[in-house]
């Protein structure tokens, strides 16, 4: 019989805490603790975002057109037509631009930028601090403030440039620049998360590792190859699987940047989903395209953990 049932009188928190102590570990008590701890917010999040996940699937089964009379169950029928739509493969192809460029740029700024503040250096707290402040501003207030960064005339970025001698650059109306626009916004908001989840991570490893990499005559490289990606894998998956999700779900900073244009060169398939439902009012065309969005952000994130996956 297990340890844990050895002391029936304590509550259940507490008699994990008393293994704790005694160093002892009961790996099924542990699991079981672990679970209890996150059931509130499985639940709040279950409630939040499986009812309406539900609602979506349900509602793509029939045709809830307000142009049209009647809601008839047509099965499939919607996926069929949205697959067979060149625009939606359109929009779903620069979505998995905007993901694979927003994507790229915050984690790689975010784990240069977490080595570097991984460091006991007077003001480095502050500095810590600061970093957050571009994740807690909403997306529609980041999205307005680069739209004026990007002004044509009158734009920050621009009279940067004319200082070393170049020419404007149409960032918002040109569609060679557009999208870049778009992911240069999203990176400066996501990048404080990555920056916040992968200092923890950094600050997490056990110093003596770093100490006896040295003894060895371990370089950075092989330091941060070895010791350092291979204890961070919790933080970088966590990090990937919200990264993902916040850019191929991203409607509020490209929407107020560039409403899905110049033409379509900017509209994802979150823009193409909101203008089939609220624009034409073709409701259940897109409830089909969210349940599509889910799906893709259920197989990146299960292609993260495979790749990312730890004997822990």
């Amino acid at each position: 019989m297990s340890q844990l049932s050895g002391s029936p009188r304590l509550p259940f928190a507490a008699r994990v805490q008393q293994l704790v102590r005694d160093g002892v570990y009961d790996k099924p008590a542990a699991w079981r603790f672990s679970y209890l701890l996150i059931l509130p917010g499985l639940i709040v999040i279950l409630t939040m975002l499986g009812i309406p996940l539900v609602y979506a699937f349900v509602q793509s089964l029939y045709r809830v057109d307000l142009l049209r009379p009647g809601t008839p169950f047509v099965g499939l029928q919607n996926y069929v037509t949205v697959f067979n739509s060149p625009q939606f493969w359109s929009s779903l192809r620069l979505t998995f631009i905007f993901v694979a460029g927003t994507m790229t740029m915050s984690f790689v700024l975010g784990m240069a930028t977490s080595l570097l503040l991984n460091r006991e250096l007077r003001g480095f707290a502050v500095l810590r601090a600061l970093v957050i402040l571009p994740f807690i501003v909403s997306e529609v207030t980041v999205g307005i403030t680069w739209r004026w960064l990007f002004a044509p005339d009158l734009g920050v970025i621009n009279a940067m440039l004319a200082v070393v001698s170049i020419d404007p650059v149409r960032w918002l109306s040109d569609p060679n620049w557009a999208m870049f626009s778009v992911i240069l916004a999203e990176t400066w908001r996501l990048t404080p998360f990555a920056i916040l989840i992968l200092l923890a991570g950094l600050q997490s490893v056990d110093k003596s590792f770093y100490e006896a990499a040295r003894v060895d005559g371990a370089n950075f490289w092989h330091t941060f190859r070895y010791i350092t990606l291979p204890n961070i894998k919790p933080q970088m998956l966590i990090t990937l699987i919200y990264l993902s999700f916040a850019c191929v779900n991203q409607f509020g900073i490209i929407f107020s940047l560039t409403g899905g244009g110049p033409g379509r060169a900017t509209e994802v398939v979150a823009l193409y989903m909101y203008d089939a439902a609220f624009g034409n009012f073709q409701f259940s065309r897109g409830s089909t395209m969210a349940v599509l969005l889910f799906a893709v952000n259920v197989v990146l994130s299960l292609t993260y953990m495979r790749v990312l996956r730890t004997d822990d």
